[in-house]
């Protein structure tokens, strides 16, 4: 994977935060930990994969918190409330729904009041490393003494701090890590910023939290004991706690990287085992969509036409009536309804509202150069816009019908094609089988070989 874009967007106080959005499927979201800088992070091969593995099965947003990396270096407030109201406008910003958070050591205090004042944004949370207590890491005196040390001498202090993450981390990796803390804060703000970390409390937030949390946490790690990450775990409302075995702090540091990376995909139901590489899936988590067919899993978001597929599929060789797919009634009922319209209020919406999005996405992929995509996007466009024509008349009112059967065969038949075109932009043999085996007209049926099996959640 190559170096993922970079882009700023303006806090509500003025401040540039510098972000990086990467990788398919549901948004994880990692709030920002101690010191980070976006480009020199991601020169890190354990970094790179770690992340880069959790990319292949989610959208993953990094940044660099005020005063930190490529954001603002100037910042004059430290408190717990400027963490989370950043991490706020920035999903604000991206335009996220739904997503989970990743609290990374000192990010996790900043997901947990997140999470608690917007629940309906949050699908699961994952912690690691990380505490309730920023009383919990160090006595006063460890406290000062670190802080100290950092502020007289930022390299000296950088390597202190290095050899609590990691005091296995051989020679050359200490240098190149101790490099990055430098080039990622002045020593000024690495102080302040760790002054931070130790006064976040959050323990009361966390015991109202409601979401799924699993809590991960090295056995032996010395910057965050496990005592902290236990604290954390027992505060959460049915909170799982898994020990992962190591003396590391961040979790892309080691052997045990990869019990990580499996462990939060497992969490958030991302991850396949490879005895299960042939479960075929069509399953809606969110505002995305989990598509597993022949060995291969995509992510897309959610269309009108996605939950008529997986009604067609769930019930393979039924004959389902268009008005079933459009209401949940079964039909037929023999009932014509004079003047109805061809598209209801709400498919109407999100036909628009997806063309809006084609139209942002069309700019995107023109700019990246990827011809491909932009050809499937224009694809996609074109059907939706067929659909609106037909629905709509020349003053853009909508048509009408005298039957409702009619209304709702022109509105399902219209819909599924433009989402298995849309599936066919990142999935062309998914998209080639339900052309073969999708009917749709009155009566809508799925017709698939009888050993073919699939795993469906609408």
């Amino acid at each position: 994977m190559n170096q993922p874009k970079i882009k700023f967007f303006t806090s509500s106080v003025g401040e540039s935060i510098a972000y990086a959005v990467h990788g398919a499927g549901p948004y994880l979201v990692v709030p920002a930990w101690w010191v980070s800088h976006l480009e020199l992070d991601w020169q890190s091969e354990d970094y790179r994969h770690f992340f880069e593995a959790l990319a292949e099965h989610h959208t993953i947003v990094r940044y660099d918190r005020p005063g930190t990396g490529l954001s603002n270096r100037e910042r004059v407030s430290f408190e717990l409330e400027d963490e989370v109201k950043i991490l706020a406008e920035l999903i604000e910003h991206i335009g996220i729904k739904n997503c989970s958070l990743l609290g990374i050591s000192c990010g996790g205090p900043a997901a947990v009041v997140y999470a608690h004042r917007y629940p309906h944004r949050i699908d699961k949370l994952v912690f690691i490393g990380s505490f309730v207590d920023g009383n919990d890491i160090g006595n006063d005196d460890i406290q000062q003494a670190l802080c100290a040390l950092v502020l007289a001498h930022w390299g000296v202090g950088a390597k202190a701090i290095i050899d609590l993450f990691d005091p296995d981390m051989i020679t050359e990796q200490r240098k190149v890590m101790g490099k990055t803390h430098k080039n990622s804060a002045s020593s000024n703000m690495a102080c302040s910023l760790l002054k931070l970390t130790f006064e976040m409390d959050v323990k009361e937030t966390a015991k109202k939290l409601i979401k799924p949390t699993l809590v991960l946490h090295r056995n032996k790690d010395k910057t965050v004991s496990m005592d902290a990450g236990r604290q954390l775990a027992a505060m959460i409302p049915n909170a799982e706690f898994k020990s992962i075995e190591g003396r590391a702090h961040l979790p892309w540091i080691g052997v045990e990287a990869e019990h990580f990376v499996k462990a939060i995909l497992s969490f958030t139901e991302a991850y396949q085992l490879p005895n299960k590489i042939n479960v075929n899936q069509f399953i809606c988590s969110g505002d995305f969509w989990t598509l597993s067919y022949n060995q291969k899993t995509v992510h897309i978001k959610d269309m009108l036409g996605l939950h008529d597929l997986a009604s067609l599929i769930a019930n393979p060789g039924q004959e389902l009536h268009v008005r079933f797919l459009a209401t949940g009634e079964n039909g037929p009922t023999g009932m014509n309804i004079n003047q109805t319209e061809l598209l209801d209020k709400q498919a109407l919406k999100e036909y628009r509202q997806r063309l809006a999005e084609l139209k942002d996405e069309k700019i995107e992929a023109s700019q990246a150069g990827d011809d491909g995509l932009y050809q499937d996007l224009e694809q996609e466009q074109d059907a939706l816009n067929d659909a609106l024509n037909q629905a709509l008349g020349l003053s853009g009112r909508q048509r009408v019908f005298s039957s409702d059967d009619e209304r709702a065969r022109k509105s399902i038949s219209a819909r599924i094609r433009s989402s298995i075109e849309r599936i066919g932009a990142v999935h062309p043999a998914l998209a080639d089988h339900f052309n073969q085996s999708i009917r749709t007209g009155q009566f809508c049926s799925y017709n698939a070989p009888s050993e073919l099996h699939w795993q469906t959640r609408d």
